[in-house]
């Protein structure tokens, strides 16, 4: 994957805002080959002219072209005439403008173009135009998605924190678990997009980034988990595969409940979904996930585990006396807490 040159504080951006700063404009090329010799004439040939942002600031003061090498580590002409052919279809209206879009197409080289009058900074690649935005307005623009993602975690966290009580009361519903798999779908989807937005601050992504990872910490594990709980048996055993047919839904399917039950086969919403325990056992630190594996098969549902003797823990294979006492005592934390206790005792 090539570096993005014109990303904030890259080289190559600092001195294309430098000539937007001095309202000079300029036309620079990324990029030398055959067809763009073809289409230019006259210019500076510059020999080891290393790039700068202020070298290539000063260049833009002539009025032709700049040819920069395609690593953006030398500079390579200045002053070039560049003839496209006018056959060319471009959009752009003003004379550097449209130049640099047949220029770009013609030659296939990413072609930048500064604006003399609006300090306008615009890319053509590709049969693409993309106008590059002031890094204020990215961060601007990202901190506001940023509290959309901080509200819907702490929406996330507490249907999480609802469907953890009523896990161990035995009372969720599929809808009240297809609500929590909705709002963390939604949660990484939210996440991803800023995590695209803020990539385009370059170098000042830094600090966002370590917050978005903050507010997204744990989701994927725990969708997971929620996943394999509450998957009927045809599903939970791929979860994977499972997480992908929810990444693929579009956003109308994913927010009917009714439609994302039925591709995880939890149908009817109001059917109680007694949980098979993953996300009980993932709380207790130290216990190995083959474990969790072995008390599941065991025991089959949260409810039955919790109300598992130490005798009976202690005779699924790996669980020694001291780890199935371990248990038994979180599971009586668990039950008393929650103010419930199960008929069948332990």
């Amino acid at each position: 994957m090539k570096k993005n040159y014109l990303l904030p504080g890259e080289p190559l951006r600092k001195g294309v805002d430098l000539i937007a700063d001095k309202k000079a404009g300029a036309l620079i090329v990324i990029g030398n080959s055959n067809k763009l010799e073809k289409i230019s004439s006259g210019g500076v040939i510059l020999k080891n002219c290393t790039y700068s942002p202020e070298m290539l600031s000063e260049l833009a003061k002539m009025d032709g072209a700049i040819i920069v090498d395609e690593s953006v580590t030398t500079i390579l002409k200045a002053n070039v005439h560049l003839n496209p052919s006018d056959d060319l279809q471009t959009s752009e209206t003003g004379t550097r403008h449209r130049t640099a879009e047949r220029v770009s197409i013609e030659t296939n080289h990413k072609v930048i173009a500064v604006s003399e009058e609006s300090s306008s900074i615009k890319v053509f690649h590709k049969l693409k135009v993309n106008e590059l935005e002031e890094p204020s307005m990215i961060l601007g623009r990202v901190n506001e998605s940023l509290q959309s993602v901080d509200r819907m975690r702490r929406r996330f966290d507490e249907v999480l924190l609802e469907l953890a009580e009523l896990e161990i009361e035995d009372t969720i519903t599929n809808q009240q678990v297809l609500t929590v798999v909705q709002r963390g779908e939604l949660l990484t989807r939210l996440s991803n997009q800023v995590k695209i937005e803020a990539g385009k601050l370059g170098e000042e992504a830094g600090i966002v980034m370590i917050q978005i990872e903050s507010l997204e910490s744990g989701v994927e594990n725990m969708l997971s988990l929620v996943l394999k709980d509450h998957l009927p048996s045809k599903k939970y055993r791929n979860i994977k595969k499972v997480k992908d047919e929810i990444a693929n839904l579009t956003y109308e399917e994913l927010n009917t409940i009714s439609h994302l039950g039925s591709v995880l086969l939890m149908e009817p919403l109001d059917e109680i979904s007694t949980p098979r325990g993953y996300r009980v056992l993932a709380r207790l630190p130290g216990l190995p996930d083959n474990l969790h594996d072995s008390l599941i098969q065991k025991f089959k549902t949260l409810p039955r585990l919790l109300g598992a003797s130490t005798d009976k823990l202690f005779q699924v294979d790996g669980i020694g006396r001291n780890r199935a006492q371990q248990l038994r005592d979180y599971f009586d934390t668990l039950l008393k807490n929650i103010g419930f206790s199960y008929i069948n005792g332990h």
